[in-house]
């Protein structure tokens, strides 16, 4: 049986997915939804109260988790609902046709706890699945980590650090510690490695 490795998700990194799911009527869902991966065939999942996908899942424990690089999927399901052209079927379960890859995941557990942020008091359901099936459509499958497009962006700012006024040095400065923040929240370790240089050299200037 492939292992979360197959798609080249590394344990405790935190991935960018497309998690479908169905209700009751039968008729699926699309949401974006960050995945961590636990273990290789084991992940976790920080749904709140109120989301499609949290309803539904509760009431059917199965869903799959896809894995695509296609930005107008990520738009389209986060600000509306994808049409039903957009899902195929599989074991009773809905994917999205053309994602690089998907599995298929299973609930094991579900805690609902507070949670507080800058944004106030929440409630979160951590859950907790296991990985069933995993199928590769298109190869090389990328999971989206946002760390490495956080890298990216403080590099670009790093780049024109030298041509700018003070005023906008500060700006691109405080942005790209901001990006540090999401590195080492959602990035490993060659991830952090990376930042660190980043963060060093900026200092320097």
């Amino acid at each position: 049986m492939k292992d979360l490795k197959s798609i080249r998700m590394e344990k405790g990194l935190l991935y960018e997915t497309i998690i479908t799911t169905k209700n009751e009527d039968n008729i699926p869902n699309a949401a974006p939804i960050g995945v961590i991966c636990k273990d290789t065939l084991e992940i976790v999942l920080y749904l709140y109260e109120g989301t499609h996908t949290l309803q539904n899942i509760k009431s059917n424990p199965h869903f799959i988790v896809n894995i695509t690089k296609d930005p107008l999927i990520f738009a389209n399901s986060t600000l509306g609902d994808l049409s039903t052209d957009y899902f195929e079927k599989c074991n009773d379960n809905y994917y999205i046709k053309n994602a690089d890859a998907f599995f298929i995941a299973t609930i094991n557990s579900i805690k609902e706890v507070e949670k507080e942020d800058n944004i106030g008091k929440s409630r979160v359901n951590i859950i907790r699945a296991n990985v069933d099936e995993i199928i590769i459509k298109n190869e090389p499958v990328e999971p989206l980590n946002r760390a490495i497009f956080a890298i990216v962006e403080s590099l670009v700012y790093f780049s024109r650090i030298e041509i700018v006024n003070e005023e906008t040095k500060k700006i691109y400065s405080k942005r790209i510690k901001e990006m540090s923040r999401l590195v080492s929240r959602v990035g490993g370790i060659e991830h952090k490695k990376a930042m660190n240089n980043i963060l060093k050299h900026v200092e320097n200037k």
